[in-house]
């Protein structure tokens, strides 16, 4: 039976030679598949011929590097890595170590055995053991205060002669004499500080800062390849590579880890608690004083004892201190002295505003016989969405004191719909024009547009002249008064001595500000008391 290939026909040169005989059937059913010639046919050879099955072997695999050049070279960049020091933070970054790839080595006073074997890393309990596997690097993690002691106490003998060694203590100019005079001429050395730790890095390294210098690095390519390969285990994570000397470092330090960590800790003396009113910047104060608090003192003390820039700058913390409440006391000697000496020129406080402060001091700002209600008491909510707010008719809002504070409120007042307009002694003309609000350079022409709403936005210091220099009778009876002020006693006073008494007063302050509240005031709090509101519906709605 001839086969049909026609392609190898083609190839042939001399003539090709006669064709065989056929071949018996049973001799092609054990070599190739018979080709068909009836169903018959098929059937009958379906259950005695095997179908040809060919398998082919990969040649090449015996000769195949490809796999071995890559698996050497991954082999090449991975280090075998000794901690020394297997605590909290050198298990921190032995975790990161192992996930490399690198071999990593462990050695502690404690027994970290179980810590270890769950981060994949051998511990040795004894350091002549540890030192006999001839690691490449030497990571020392103690702390400041046993660094010496450890150094001094492990075998060097036992490691190879060109051992790099590296520390990450938080003071880098003890740490560079330590080791240029405790450690072998041929030993490499790197001081190295991680600008964070367990609690700042627990959602990875990315972007934060390494500092590091290379004190001493041999010639060979090998030590110096060896080198940027430690290097290198920070900044494939993400690391800010900061290369300084050990010098600057501690100088930079004194001014951001060491005062950071005082703050932290003079405000843990304090017992401060959350409150149901927290202002942003509290809530990274209370963060503050937890972290801090996650340290041991003893770290806090190195920080002190061995950085020589330390004792200036909780010196220059005490001056500071010292100058702030001089300031404090320096304007609290003026107001004294004004109560003093020129009680001639103050406005005399008159009955009814007396009998008001009187009623303060027993909790109700008026008697509801003169068609006031009593107190509301302080209450802390959160800013509620503009939606809740759509159903009521838009007021006519003065802003009196349109810096930025003014200028932040403005923005979300004429974004709701009402009419905003403002007055401040210096021209913010061109800002009000560009958030759709009415400037006034002259208090008598804004006080006689008949507000429904005053604000004072002014200072704390300023508040009282600002009030007193209102032109009051050219305003409408029963217009609000709202303060924004950081402190409340002050300015609640303030309104019920001088302002008449069918006037409205609210004491408010909003624990936000422009920066805090840039992304929106959803959530934030706002404080505010009802110290007097008329009685009548229309009033009650203004409020």
């Amino acid at each position: 039976m001839p086969f049909a290939f026609a392609s190898l026909q083609r190839l042939r040169c001399p003539p090709p030679p006669p064709p065989p005989p056929p071949l018996p059937l049973s001799h092609l059913r054990h070599t190739l598949s018979p080709l068909p010639r009836s169903q018959s046919l098929r059937r009958r050879s379906r259950r005695r011929h095997r179908h040809l099955r060919i398998q082919s072997v990969d040649a090449a695999q015996l000769y195949d590097y490809e796999s071995k050049l890559s698996a050497r070279f991954e082999s090449h960049g991975k280090l075998k890595i000794a901690v020394v020091g297997f605590g909290n933070f050198g298990q921190f970054l032995a975790k990161t170590l192992a996930r490399q790839g690198h071999t990593v080595l462990a050695h502690s006073r404690s027994d970290h055995s179980d810590a270890a074997r769950r981060l994949g890393v051998t511990f040795f309990r004894d350091p002549d053991d540890l030192c006999e596997e001839h690691p490449e690097v030497i990571l020392f993690c103690t702390s400041i205060i046993s660094t010496e002691r450890v150094v001094k106490s492990l075998p060097l003998q036992r490691l190879k002669r060109n051992t790099l060694v590296v520390d990450v203590l938080s003071v880098k100019e003890f740490a560079k004499t330590l080791l240029v005079q405790l450690l072998p001429c041929d030993f490499d050395i790197i001081c190295t500080h991680p600008m964070f730790g367990p609690e700042s890095a627990k959602n990875g390294w990315s972007g934060l800062n390494f500092v590091y210098e290379k004190v001493r690095i041999g010639d060979e390519e090998l030590r110096i390849s060896r080198a940027e390969k430690f290097l290198d285990i920070f900044a494939r994570e993400g690391c800010n590579m900061v290369e300084m000397t050990c010098a600057e470092h501690d100088r930079c330090a004194a001014e951001s880890q060491f005062i950071t960590h005082t703050v932290g800790r003079v405000l843990g003396k304090l017992e401060l608690e959350s409150t149901p009113i927290n202002t942003k910047g509290y809530e990274k104060l209370l963060a503050l004083v937890e972290n801090t608090a996650g340290d041991s003192f003893d770290l806090y003390y190195g920080l002190f004892m061995y950085n020589k820039n330390s004792l200036e700058m909780l010196e220059r913390l005490d001056l500071a201190f010292e100058a702030l409440k001089k300031q404090l006391f320096g304007r609290l000697h003026d107001v004294v002295r004004k109560q003093l000496f020129e009680s001639a020129e103050t406005v005399p406080v008159s009955l009814e505003n007396y009998r008001v402060l009187t009623n303060i001091k027993h909790g109700a700002a008026t008697s509801k016989s003169m068609g006031f209600q009593d107190v509301a008491p302080t209450i802390s909510y959160p800013v509620p969405s503009s939606s809740s707010s759509q159903d009521r008719s838009p007021l006519k809002i003065a802003i009196v004191g349109f810096g930025k504070f003014g200028q932040f409120l403005g923005k979300t007042m004429v974004r709701q719909g009402h009419t905003v307009i403002a007055y401040s002694r210096s021209d913010y003309s061109e800002a009000a024009q560009r958030l759709g609000v009415s400037f006034f350079s002259n208090a008598d022409d804004l006080c006689e547009e008949h507000p429904d709403v005053i604000i004072l936005c002014s200072s704390i210091l300023s508040t009282e002249s600002v009030l007193k220099s209102l032109p009051l009778q050219r305003l409408k009876r029963s217009t609000l008064f709202v303060d924004v002020l950081s402190v409340k006693e002050f300015p609640r006073v303030l309104f019920l001595q001088n302002l008449p008494l069918d006037f409205d007063v609210l004491c408010t302050h909003p624990m936000f500000g422009p920066e805090s509240g840039k992304n929106g005031w959803n959530g934030l709090s706002f404080v505010y008391d009802k110290v007097r509101v008329g009685s009548d519906e229309l009033r009650q709605d203004t409020m």
